[in-house]
């Protein structure tokens, strides 16, 4: 090979090289555009589950260091109509409590959170629990659901939602599925565990419910 075709062969090689790189990244950005647009159309089948309230969507923007989203920010805030003791929803069903607010901010800390507690209820019978946040369990995936009447008909696999007696929490928001409940020590109540419906290790957008419970109150339960 002489000189001329060595240095056609280096600029063809060149040229496939860049042509490869372009495919690469036309191909990653469509993915990613995938990926958006699936997370989009979920967002979208959430808010159509929820007509009875008004919502604001928001980015996350920041969380609190750690694999989990126990407590994080979004990118809008009073201006935009939230305020402390908006309830929060991504994936399946509910994620958190608006703890505070800046003008183009807010703070939500999730019921994964160790200072969580949530009022709920199985859907199928009523019963009501208590849903708690507890990081060490959730690394198995599930949380821990309590204060369960012992003659309660709650059942593995019953949907578990916000109760109407919840302080913080506005009625019929899917939390989770039941899983393992068994009968307390003490013979009064049963205890058991919950499989949330959100994931809280990949949380982009979410929904803001933009009516606050008449109590106010962002402590739980």
């Amino acid at each position: 090979m002489d000189f001329s075709q060595l240095k056609t062969a280096l600029e063809e090689n060149a040229a496939l090289k860049q042509e490869v790189s372009e495919l690469t990244e036309t191909n990653n950005r469509l993915m990613s555009q995938q990926f958006e647009l699936e997370r989009l159309r979920q967002l979208y089948e959430l808010d159509q589950n929820y007509l009875q309230y008004e919502k604001v969507a928001a980015r996350v923007i920041a969380n609190d260091t750690g694999d989990w989203f126990q407590v994080f920010r979004i990118n809008k805030g009073s201006a935009d109509g939230i305020e402390v003791g908006n309830n929060v929803m991504a994936g399946g069903g509910l994620v958190g409590i608006v703890t505070d607010t800046g003008a183009n901010y807010a703070t939500v800390r999730s019921i994964i959170d160790d200072s969580s507690r949530v009022s709920a209820m199985a859907m199928q019978s009523g019963d009501t629990c208590l849903v708690g946040g507890d990081l060490t369990l959730y690394k198995e995936g599930r949380l821990r659901i309590s204060n369960i009447k012992k003659n309660a008909d709650v059942k593995e696999g019953d949907r578990i939602v916000t109760s109407n007696i919840s302080s913080a929490f506005l009625p019929g928001i899917l939390i989770g599925y039941a899983t393992d409940i068994t009968v307390d020590s003490n013979q009064l109540t049963s205890s058991g565990y919950l499989i949330p419906v959100a994931e809280f290790d990949s949380l982009q957008e979410v929904l803001i419910i933009t009516q606050v419970k008449q109590t106010g109150d962002t402590t739980g339960e």
